[in-house]
């Protein structure tokens, strides 16, 4: 029973490691895909704000709120993001960036001086199982290098 177990575990084993080695290298292909850039000026406070994801050709753009916390482990720094999915918005003439961040400050009093930003990419994938959690580890790294 013991050498049937073992054989399964190295059967999965390796069909695990094919699966992560994939992921990695779709997780990659992606953020090397991504472009993220500040929408008007950017506060001193910048744990708190929004950004913007832009996916593909369309012009549709789903607004979320984040806020970055610090946490340590054993003697060790990490930074978590966690959002909040606000609206879709279409970007056109008028509905531009900078529109969609005035109309965020008038309507979320909570946020008088957000920093926004836009998170775009050509690439047409899957928003939510695919281009968000892209989009918020990269964020967090923009924002912790401009943060140091």
């Amino acid at each position: 029973m013991m050498k049937e177990l073992e054989s399964i575990i190295n059967y999965a084993a390796s069909k695990m490691k094919l699966a992560i080695t994939n992921g990695a290298e779709l997780y990659e292909f992606i953020e090397n895909k991504l472009t993220i850039f500040p929408i008007g000026i950017i506060p001193l406070e910048i744990n708190e704000g929004y950004f913007f994801l832009n996916g593909g050709s369309g012009r549709s753009t789903k607004v979320y709120q984040y806020r970055l916390s610090i946490f340590e482990k054993h003697d060790e720094k990490y930074r978590s993001i966690r959002t909040e999915f606000i609206a879709d918005w279409e970007r056109n003439m008028v509905n531009t960036y900078e529109n969609i961040k005035s109309e965020l400050i008038r309507h979320k009093k909570e946020l008088p001086n957000p920093a926004v930003y836009s998170i775009e990419t050509e690439l047409n994938y899957p928003v939510e199982e695919t281009l968000l959690p892209v989009a918020k580890r990269s964020l967090v790294r923009y924002i912790s290098g401009k943060a140091a």
